[in-house]
């Protein structure tokens, strides 16, 4: 919706209390037995308009657009208040500084999320996803670089003489990791929230996949861990699945049930499933011998 002056019909900006055309004033009195609505919160002033959100009247003052470009009452703004992340400002910070904040908000105080904006562009909330995910990349493959590095030498002297590795074989191990797994966290972080959404659609959530994605991004964070060798991406699994938890909460605005089910409900699915196929082969071997 679009404000208009009500006297020289020019646009008017939300929260605007006179026009920018014509400079008369927007807060009007409301005439004792007119039939003019009036104001919910000022019911002595002629609304300007209603709300996007809940239809309530609203005077000039109490007016206010959103991240939507919705105009809302007062009382929308409130439960609404569109707080930016750091990250939704990285051309005023830059780019590390507003990473670094945000992951430091997310992990530290995940309840910050509740009032943060819900929307965000596909390509943000998949570029902090990838940025979260390249410590892990590094040190998977400095791990891995360093495993078929000093392989020969643990081996038998036989051994090393008929079939050294390449010397190659550790560096390129390195590279195809530190390309390989920020890929796989942005492929998975778009399959994962779409399932994800389909759960909470299920329980009444309203907003569209892009707040899913937006929040299952940022609870990427805590997979920054993943430079600590051998804990680090340990401890980051279950720290994403609280932060995932308090930004589906937070950005969809709904309760905690269906935030934790969004949450829960694929990753214990997807264990189910791969400890039943397990065990399925386990029953199989043991039967054939």
């Amino acid at each position: 919706m679009h404000l208009q002056c009500p006297h020289c019909q020019r646009p008017i900006t939300p929260g605007a209390l006179s026009c920018q055309g014509c400079g008369v004033s927007l807060l009007q009195e409301a005439t004792p037995g007119s039939a003019e609505p009036t104001c919910a919160i000022h019911p002595n002033r002629v609304s300007l308009a209603s709300c996007d959100r809940c239809g309530t009247f609203a005077c000039a003052e109490c007016l206010h657009q959103n991240s939507r470009g919705e105009v809302v009452c007062q009382r929308c703004h409130e439960l609404e208040p569109d707080v930016l992340l750091p990250w939704d400002k990285r051309e005023e910070l830059g780019t590390f500084t507003a990473l670094w904040k945000t992951i430091h908000t997310v992990m530290l105080h995940p309840e910050a999320l509740y009032t943060v904006r819900p929307e965000g562009s596909a390509s943000s909330s998949l570029l902090f996803s990838l940025l979260c995910s390249l410590p892990s990349g590094f040190m998977t493959g400095l791990t891995y670089m360093g495993i078929f590095s000093f392989m020969p030498a643990m081996l038998p002297a036989e051994a090393r003489s008929s079939g050294d590795l390449p010397t190659w074989i550790g560096p390129l191990m390195f590279v195809l990791c530190l390309f390989l797994v920020p890929l796989f966290s942005v492929a998975s972080t778009v399959i994962l929230s779409g399932l994800d959404h389909l759960v909470m659609k299920l329980g009444g959530v309203t907003r569209g996949y892009g707040v899913t994605l937006r929040a299952h991004s940022l609870s990427q964070a805590p997979w920054v861990l993943g430079l600590i060798p051998f804990c680090g991406m340990y401890s980051a699994m279950p720290w994403a699945l609280v932060a995932r938890a308090f930004a589906y909460r937070g950005l969809h605005r709904t309760t905690w049930g269906v935030a934790l089910t969004g949450t829960l409900i694929v990753p214990v699915l997807s264990c189910c499933m791969c400890g039943g196929f397990y065990a399925l082969m386990f029953s199989m071997m043991r039967n054939n011998f």
